[in-house]
């Protein structure tokens, strides 16, 4: 070709073609959308079709929880501690309102809400608004479910007694979960089972019930019935804080048992800065005077002592082969084993121990109770501390025969000298009587159980006896009555600090007995943290003993058989027994006067003059409803307590007749 010719031009063959690859690219993103829309509608409907399925019923339907009622929990005669209650929270949608004006008068009326503060809660310029406080079921049944009203069920938990036996009931925090005491003990028992109900929405999406929906009714909890005796419960505590008050003790702790059972009838704690768990079951200590009477035990038991035996009493001071100075708080000559028991005699104790092996003395205290829990039915429980044989040093069976070297919870002494009350039987504790379902059913009820026996009885009667001498004219005369025999034992102890070492000046103060001592129906235990002043436990702890004795006569608690006191009781002026010739405590000052009960004709006959059945009430007006309560109990009369602080008013009133051994309610200023 010559360098003449043109090329032909190819600009229509060059169009066409990219026509063509916008055809193919046009296709090729179809058949990519179509598949992508195929494969979402495989996705959708043959994995995921169950869910969306569901999310849209969910559209139409609303699940609604039903909360189950927590169980109550009451005193052994039905007195309620613990209760749950049924309040409302209302929120109010003001554009959902028909009548604003009419709702508005409403509110004003049934919530006794002001009328500004009404029109305030219907202002449309606000969506929503939620009303402080709770509300009653009386409150919502008169307001009605009126359109634009949403309530909130609310289940509460609160206390009627107020702050009496808290430490033994515990709490339930905001988010329903038990918190101590005996409502985390038995959770299980008392929260129930929740349900639950499905209601309709409509297209506005307001809720409707419909039968076609399923439910699943809550399942209230069960109700416990304690060993607890509200009475006597509310006598411990105003006795133990009176004693607090008047020692200075930093705090303390009071027990009273029912020796036969073991039933706890009443268990107050107090602590420097408030408390929250029943001290008395878990902090341990070293209990000092009041462990003599098991080590007497076991050297009877054994046969290794008898109680006429003598040793002498040092004039006051020994050292023994260990080069241990022992001293008592008087100087004795010649001591008997009982003598020296009633008079709380340290060396005398020391003298007797090389007759007991270690495994004896070992053997008798764990066989008490002592050195293991002692099983009560409570979150947590101190098990104490009691070296076995093994760890022993060679001072250690005089520590413990004076008792040292142990450290015991107020619990395990207690039911150690119950064991002692009842003939030598140790028994377990129990905090819960009875279950019984939400409809009155009874479920469980728990019998009393024996761990073992420890002691024959005619060894439990002989340190029965000598604890009786205590009280009339050893260590702990301070609590005694002149109506009743009291048995029991003091004890003095140094206390240890956070070191570990025994702190200047600080003691246990403590007294443990049982009432009356012929035939117990009460085991009581009074410990003192750090008294000030006269810190001995015969000055201190035991005349919290008959001061509580004195009140649970007085208030006639349903917790004691009258009749069986009646036999119990002392010829009038009876003079008192001694078994030697020497005392540590001076007699009481004064007598507590003379007791006397109506339940019966016998008992209104056993005491002269005869009380009036009726008395008038007093005016306690404006008196802290512990000083009105203890008032009132000196009357004979039973007490339940509404709200806190100063006393604003009683039912019935002030100046209005009352029988003896009926109940009067005291209302508190806060309620």
């Amino acid at each position: 070709m010559s360098t003449g010719e043109k090329l032909p031009v190819r600009v229509g063959w060059d169009s066409e073609e990219r026509l063509r690859n916008r055809r193919r690219l046009l296709v090729a993103s179809i058949l990519l959308a179509a598949g992508l829309v195929v494969g979402r509608s495989v996705q959708l409907q043959g994995f995921e079709g169950k869910q969306w399925k569901q999310a849209a019923a969910d559209q139409h339907q609303a699940r609604v929880p039903l909360p189950a009622r927590r169980g109550a929990i009451l005193d052994r005669d039905g007195v309620p501690l613990a209760l749950t209650r049924e309040t409302f929270g209302l929120s109010i949608a003001p554009n959902e309102l028909r009548d604003r004006d009419e709702t508005a008068a409403r509110l004003s009326d049934a919530l006794d809400l002001t009328r500004a503060a009404a029109r305030r809660a219907t202002d449309p310029r606000r969506k929503w608004i939620v009303l402080p406080g709770r509300f009653t079921a009386d409150q919502r049944r008169a307001l009605g479910d009126a359109r634009g009203l949403h309530w909130e069920r609310r289940l509460e938990r609160f206390y009627p007694q107020g702050r009496v036996g808290r430490e033994v009931l515990g709490g339930v925090g905001a988010d329903g979960r038990a918190q101590g005491g005996m409502e985390q003990a038995l959770d299980e028992m008392l929260r129930g089972r929740d349900g639950y109900s499905i209601l309709r929405r409509d297209a506005r999406g307001k809720q409707m019930a419909s039968v076609a929906l399923p439910a699943v009714e809550a399942t209230d909890g069960n109700d416990v019935y304690l060993t607890i005796d509200f009475d006597l419960q509310e006598i411990a505590d105003a006795a133990l804080q009176q004693a607090i008050d008047s020692t200075n003790a930093s705090g303390g702790d009071l027990l009273l048992l029912d020796p036969r059972t073991g039933e706890i009838l009443a268990a107050v704690s107090k602590r420097a800065g408030g408390v929250r768990d029943v001290g008395a079951f878990i902090e341990p200590y070293e209990p000092g005077s009041v462990l003599k009477p098991f080590f007497v035990s076991t050297l009877l038991a054994t046969g290794r002592a008898r109680m006429e035996e003598r040793v002498s009493g040092e004039g006051g001071r020994w050292t023994d082969p260990n080069g241990r100075v022992h001293t008592d708080v008087h100087p004795y000559d010649m001591l008997t084993l009982r003598d020296a028991l009633r008079v709380s005699s340290n060396i005398g104790m020391v003298k007797f121990a090389p007759r007991l092996s270690p495994g004896q003395q070992f053997g008798y205290l764990r066989d008490f109770g002592f050195g293991t829990p002692a099983g009560v039915e409570y979150p947590v429980e101190s098990g104490g501390r009691l070296p076995r044989p093994d760890r022993w040093s060679r001072m250690t069976s005089s520590s413990l025969a004076t008792g040292y070297e142990v450290s015991v919870t107020p619990l395990q002494l207690a039911l150690a000298y119950g064991a002692l009350a009842n003939g030598g039987s140790l028994m377990e504790p129990r905090l819960v009587r009875e279950v019984r379902a939400s409809g009155g059913r009874t479920l469980e009820r728990r019998e009393p159980r024996e761990v073992r026996r420890v002691v024959p009885r005619n060894v439990a009667t002989q340190i029965r006896d000598v604890l009786v001498s205590v009280v009339e004219d050893g260590t702990a005369t301070r609590a005694s009555l002149s109506t009743f025999e009291v048995a029991g034992k003091t004890g003095t102890a140094r206390r240890t600090g956070a070191n570990g070492r025994y702190e200047a000046g600080a003691y246990n103060a403590t007294f443990v007995g049982f009432f009356p001592a012929r035939d117990p129906q009460l085991t009581i235990l009074v410990r003192l943290d750090r008294p000030q002043g006269d810190y001995y436990g015969g000055l201190t702890a035991a005349p919290v003993t008959r001061e509580t004795l004195q009140a649970i006569l007085a208030a006639r608690s349903p917790g004691l058989d009258r009749r069986a006191l009646l036999a119990t009781r002392l010829p009038a002026q009876a003079p008192p027994s001694k078994t030697g010739d020497t005392r540590s405590d001076p007699p009481p000052a004064g007598a507590e006067g003379v007791y006397v009960f109506v339940s019966t004709e016998e008992l209104r006959k056993a005491a002269e003059p005869p009380p009036a059945d009726v008395v008038p009430v007093p005016d306690v007006s404006g008196l802290p409803l512990r000083d009105a309560a203890r008032r009132l109990h000196a009357l004979g009369v039973r007490v339940r307590v509404q709200g806190s602080g100063a006393v604003r008013s009683t039912q019935p009133a002030a100046g209005q007749p009352v029988a003896r051994g009926d109940t009067l309610l005291i209302v508190g200023e806060s309620r």
